[in-house]
């Protein structure tokens, strides 16, 4: 018959990890060694890891205990050691920083060698509220404690206090090694174990089991958070440097914008300090921010960029020779290709590195865009049909969609002329396409302009694969406005100036007929 915290830690590891292999990090210490009696106590097979830092006298002497534990309970064993100290100093970096890293690396080479599903570490309810009060005081983080499972790596004693686990393993004749740097009242963790959260408990009684909740529920919310903060980074994937819409930036709460900003550094690998997240913020509006790594942050044509010092490389097709950007090159066709590059919406401050290719002076191949690419094309025939739709009076959005290579259907708005409000390009090709039986299911839609949430709803039902806009829509977009998370892949930004300025023409002219029948 189980104990109640061996029910408990039945449920929470059949939970987090229900079969397979489990390695269990072992220092030797109370917490560690109760996570293996427990595994032991359930009968599943694991293997225990230890990992000796090189930083106490004594260290020594915890890998011989954890071997003897290992052979008591009938696990494999796997020790190491390090030196941790001389590797920070090498690596010039924070010690605990390194030995987190350096053990964590040491665990999942042990989880690869055994075939692992999962790495289950010690943590307690006491570990968790600890480390909430230290996120809050410090300001190192957003206080999220903990967390319960991230990757393989499985804490399924967070619900157990410190005293509880060690209480388990007198009852059961097992003891255990004391740190006794754990002692030291210099060290902040030590100061919050030995002085602050015995005197909040006892004030407060229950104050580490709510730590425990406050820290689960600022988890719950920053994963939805994180999520709608990824939503708004829309990017174009023809451009190889990290590029992302502006709109839906600019159209966002600022505290969502500044989570995305945060996101944007932290894939830069840049920390996310309060002077970038401010470049950050000026570079959307169009001006130019230095970050660290030599990173340019620009905003040009609609966009957010972080442009490099130097292009990844790119090879040529064979046959063609690769040649530096110029002012004053020309297209094998005709036409400039500042002026080609300006229509796609490329920053001066990229067109030295996009790689390009040449003949007889004049450019014959340019990375991603030339010769044109299929989608070009069709999101050039979108506009078009907005052009047309300008023509007859109609606001200009044209769409175009396609399924193997094939047209199925295309249209462009229609409201005024079949005074029907839901007459949008979008809507005009689905109905088209369903009246001609074909399937629209993983087509790709090109499409002038963001669609608005109506047509968003229709693409959704419809199945659509992908979703080509040229710019956004700045009063009613899906995405840049009401933030919908799509199901399918979608690319902005495509001749976004092209399609802009039709619209703003369009709509200038209707300002100005107004005023004259005024």
């Amino acid at each position: 018959m189980l104990t109640p915290v061996e029910e408990r830690f039945k449920a929470e590891l059949t939970r987090l990890c229900p079969e397979g292999t489990l390695v269990l990090a072992v220092s030797g210490g109370g917490d560690s060694v109760a996570l293996a009696v427990l595994v032991h106590r359930l009968g599943r097979e694991a293997v225990l890891a230890h990992l000796d830092h090189g930083l106490r006298p004594e260290s020594g002497e915890d890998a011989a205990f954890v071997r003897a534990l290992a052979g008591r309970l009938g696990f494999p064993v796997v020790i190491e050691r390090v030196d941790v100290a001389r590797i920070a100093r090498e690596k010039g970096k924070n010690l605990e920083a390194v030995a987190r890293e350096l053990r964590y690396a040491f665990l999942a080479r042990v989880a690869r060698r055994f075939g692992a599903r999962c790495i289950l570490t010690a943590h307690t309810a006491d570990d968790q509220a600890e480390t909430v009060l230290f996120q809050l005081f410090t300001g190192t983080a957003r206080a999220l404690g903990i967390r319960r499972s991230r990757g393989p790596v499985k804490r399924p004693l967070l619900f157990a206090r410190r005293a509880e686990l060690r209480a388990y393993l007198e009852a059961r004749g097992f003891s255990w090694r004391e740190d006794r740097t754990n002692l030291d009242l210099a060290r902040d963790r030590a100061y919050l174990r030995h002085e602050v959260l015995p005197r909040v408990e006892a004030r407060f009684p229950g104050a580490v089991a709510a730590l425990g909740r406050f820290a689960e529920a600022r988890q719950t919310e920053e994963d939805w958070l994180e999520a709608e903060a990824r939503a708004l980074l829309l990017s174009d994937p023809r451009f190889f440097v990290p590029n992302y819409r502006a709109l839906p930036l600019l159209k966002a709460p600022s505290p969502l914008r500044e989570r995305a900003f945060r996101q944007i550094l932290e894939a830069a690998r840049i920390r996310p300090e309060a002077r970038h997240l401010k470049a950050l913020e000026k570079a959307l509006l169009g001006g130019k921010m230095a970050l660290p790594g030599g990173l340019l942050a620009r905003g040009y044509a609609g966009a957010l960029f972080l442009i490099p010092k130097a292009a990844p490389p790119f090879p040529s097709p064979r046959g063609l020779e690769p040649c530096t950007y110029r002012k004053g090159l020309k297209l094998e066709k005709g036409g400039r290709l500042d002026a080609f590059f300006r229509t796609r919406g490329v920053p001066p401050e990229l067109r030295p590195l996009w790689p390009l290719a040449c003949e007889e002076g004049s450019v014959v191949w340019i990375q991603d865009l030339y010769p044109e690419p299929p989608e070009d094309r069709f999101l050039r025939r979108a506009l078009s049909l907005a052009k047309k739709a300008a023509k007859r009076g109609e606001v200009p959005i044209g769409a175009v969609l396609v399924k193997d290579g094939a047209v199925l259907a295309e249209d462009h708005n229609r409201v005024r002329e079949r005074a029907d409000p839901t007459a949008h390009a979008e809507l005009l090709v689905l109905r088209s396409v369903f009246e001609q039986g074909l399937d629209p299911r993983g087509a790709t839609l090109f499409a002038s302009l963001e669609p608005c949430p109506m047509c968003y709803g229709a693409l959704f039902e419809a199945g659509i694969g992908t979703l080509y806009y040229a710019t956004e829509n700045e009063k009613m977009g899906a995405f840049s406005v009401h933030r919908l998370r799509p199901p399918f892949p979608v690319v902005p930004g495509r001749f976004a100036a092209t399609s802009a300025k039709l619209l703003s023409g369009f709509f200038a002219r209707l300002r100005s007929e107004g005023c004259r029948s005024g």
